[in-house]
């Protein structure tokens, strides 16, 4: 008990992160039952596995048509795609969601915008138990699929395996600032904001490269597409888990560019996202917009 006593008091940059990992595992935690509608796990883990086998069935097989049968390198390029790009879909609906959901259907908006916690590391907890619900599963069972019945060529080795586990760790920070900077357009919107999600990882999947090479894609649109992290972060995935000559968004550029280039165009949308959703965050408060209710 005297060595309790004894120990110094925690610094207050110690408390604010303290504070801050505990809000963020505490609205992981209930994003993840609420991503769950409050179901079993073992429920939860059947329809988890089920759903991202019949989606990239889906996908594959339209590829298989299109192609007439040929399994060519592009095929692995695609199951790649199919399996990562969930988790994108689901950090970015996440993270709206955790902001229309509590202001329209539960209208919790007021108490947890309130109460003594960071309200961007509550965002950041939902978005984290969307991107896992979403895409843990979906990357292990594609992958899965796409190497037992479609016969794609994975590279399995330690240090690929390591490196494209970095690339999503640097891809997945680039998810949070995406949803970020969604929601701070949501605080300014209503009725259209429940479609937001959708409308906008419907245009990073086209223009992110995650079905088709960019190179098939005129020349300002590639430019855009370089902007994004996620089109860096698909193209590192793809160079360390694909064997050579599988078709790539650059083939212009070497490995250690394009995972230089995930991380700064990483950096600069957590840059962008934070000043954004600043501004969005204190214009919603001066305008009495963040408990604003459509009353769909």
């Amino acid at each position: 008990m005297n060595r309790v006593l004894a120990l110094p008091p925690p610094t207050v940059r110690r408390r604010r992160i303290t504070r801050f990992t505990d809000t963020v595992s505490t609205s992981f935690w209930l994003g993840w039952k609420i991503e769950s509608s409050w179901t079993d796990a073992f429920k939860f883990l059947t329809y988890q596995i089920a759903r991202p086998i019949g989606g990239a069935l889906i996908l594959v097989f339209m590829y298989i048509a299109v192609a007439r049968g040929h399994r060519g390198p592009v095929l692995g390029f695609f199951v790649i795609g199919a399996a990562f790009w969930p988790l994108a879909l689901g950090g970015i609906q996440a993270t709206v969601r955790g902001v229309i959901d509590d202001r329209e259907t539960f209208r919790t908006i007021r108490s947890i915008y309130t109460s003594p916690i960071s309200y961007p590391a509550y965002l950041i907890g939902r978005t984290l138990a969307g991107m896992a619900s979403m895409g843990s599963a979906a990357i292990v069972v594609t992958l899965a699929v796409g190497v037992a019945f479609l016969s794609v060529h994975l590279r399995l080795a330690p240090g690929a395996l390591g490196l494209a586990a970095i690339a999503t760790a640097i891809g997945g920070i680039g998810i949070l600032s995406l949803g970020i900077l969604t929601v701070a357009a949501a605080f300014s919107m209503a009725h259209d904001a429940w479609q937001m999600p959708e409308g906008i990882q419907a245009a990073l999947y086209l223009v992110c490269g995650a079905i088709f090479p960019l190179t098939v894609l005129p020349a300002f649109a590639r430019a855009i597409s370089s902007l994004f992290p996620l089109t860096w972060w698909l193209e590192a995935v793809r160079r360390e888990l694909l064997p050579a000559g599988t078709p790539r968004s650059f083939p212009w550029a070497g490995t250690g560019f394009v995972f230089g280039m995930l991380a700064v165009t990483t950096v600069g949308f957590v840059l962008v996202s934070a000043a954004v959703f600043g501004y969005a965050e204190r214009r919603a408060r001066r305008l009495g917009l963040l408990d604003r209710e459509s009353s769909f």
